[in-house]
């Protein structure tokens, strides 16, 4: 059975067409193309002309960044502490509320335990309803550092192969390191390096030795070249950019995913929050975005990520991310190319984050044209994830 939409515009990761038309067949796109030249049914088969549930399509979006275990609530030291069954809960709840909201892909990064992996494999196998989720199982950190709460403590080149070992033992589709301390928690603060050279290149060496992605958390600038020159494929966070670590990461060619909604989140709460988060946060909002517009000067590749799962960051507010990444000089084409196409490549889906024939049938229906106003990402229509309907 093939189902063709007709829709007034599209953007299939990387250029727009009026008048389009996309014909999907099961849970991929078969072809996709000006409404005059939608090819003939094969003899034989059978073809359904679907209203479009929206003006517009954009391929279903991608979050590089969140944690399914966790709704955001104000007190993250306290929600990290939650049981394993209520953390398994609240990640399917919140899968669902990314998918709603536009978001077909999710790379959760650090769980305290291997429940977000099992989520995904459940999902691919459709017991559930759900996003595609590529999971890092635990991060890996160090003693006393940061995200020990949820993490895989590892120090020492030798325990850090180890640890990745490990998660991907668990069935882990990239792995996640902590390379500087952070914002939140009580492990060391965002400017600290926590894993040496040597350390970084195991873990990197480790990673791609078992064909997985390797990204890591990041602030400080010293951390961030550490991990660029040992070879990680992205960065998070990245707020304590400078010229030198710009240089570093354009000349590695690494990723950046700016998580610029949960600094925002952060600071639109800070009456809500513990002032040592405050004040950290603080340090380094003033420098993030003008780091962010300097890396985008610059060339570097940059993806869409929220951090949703922090506290006040929640996972139905993905589209704000995008318009964000605006506010710091990318154009909305360069805006939605982050949140899809060059999200897709960050993650390693070839066929996420596109519209074309044999991508997969995710779809985003709004109503309204995002190029000209980013805002419509945050009401979708319609989404369509494998081919089927999810709202």
């Amino acid at each position: 059975m093939r189902t063709v939409f007709e829709v007034e515009g599209l953007f299939d990761g990387a250029r727009t067409m009026t008048n389009a038309a996309i014909v999907v067949e099961g849970a991929e796109v078969a072809w996709v193309g000006q409404r005059s030249a939608i090819p003939k049914t094969p003899q034989g088969e059978r073809s359904e002309v679907v209203p479009s549930p929206g003006q517009f399509v954009v391929p279903g979006m991608i979050n590089c960044h969140c944690h399914l275990t966790l709704d955001g609530e104000p007190n993250f030291g306290a929600e990290v502490r939650q049981s394993d069954a209520l953390a398994t809960l609240k990640a399917f709840r919140n899968a669902r509320a990314a998918l709603r909201a536009g978001v077909t892909t999710v790379r959760d990064l650090s769980a305290n335990g291997t429940m977000v992996v099992d989520l995904g494999r459940a999902i691919e196998k459709g017991f559930l309803e759900g996003p595609r989720i590529v999971a890092c199982g635990r991060g890996i950190t160090t003693t006393g550092g940061h995200g020990f709460e949820v993490g895989r403590i590892a120090d020492g080149p030798d325990e850090v192969r180890k640890a990745v070992r490990e998660q991907v033992a668990a069935g882990a589709k990239v792995i996640k390191l902590f390379s500087t301390g952070g914002i939140l928690g009580d492990g060391a603060p965002p400017e600290v390096s926590q894993y040496s050279p040597e350390e970084t290149a195991a873990a990197v060496a480790e990673a791609h030795n078992a064909g997985l992605r390797i990204t890591t958390h990041a602030h400080g600038s010293g951390g961030m070249r550490v991990a660029a020159e040992a070879g990680i494929d992205s960065i998070e966070h990245a707020t304590l950019l400078d010229e030198r670590t710009v240089r570093v990461i354009k000349e590695r060619d690494v990723a950046i995913v700016p998580t610029l909604l949960v600094v925002q989140s952060l600071l639109d709460h800070a009456d809500a929050l513990d002032p040592v988060i405050v004040e950290r946060t603080r340090a380094v909002s003033a420098r993030h975005r003008e780091g962010v517009r300097m890396a985008h000067k610059a060339g570097v590749r940059i993806a869409t990520g929220t951090d949703a799962g922090a506290p006040f960051t929640r996972h139905d507010r993905f589209a704000l991310e995008p318009v964000l990444l605006a506010e710091c000089g990318l154009s909305t084409e360069e805006a939605l190319v982050a949140a899809t196409s060059r999200a897709a490549e960050v993650v390693g889906l070839e066929k996420a984050g596109h519209i074309g024939a044999g991508c997969w049938a995710d779809l985003v229906f709004v109503d309204g044209d995002p190029l000209k106003d980013l805002r419509v990402l945050g009401s979708p229509k319609s989404v369509y994830v494998r081919g089927v309907a999810a709202l």
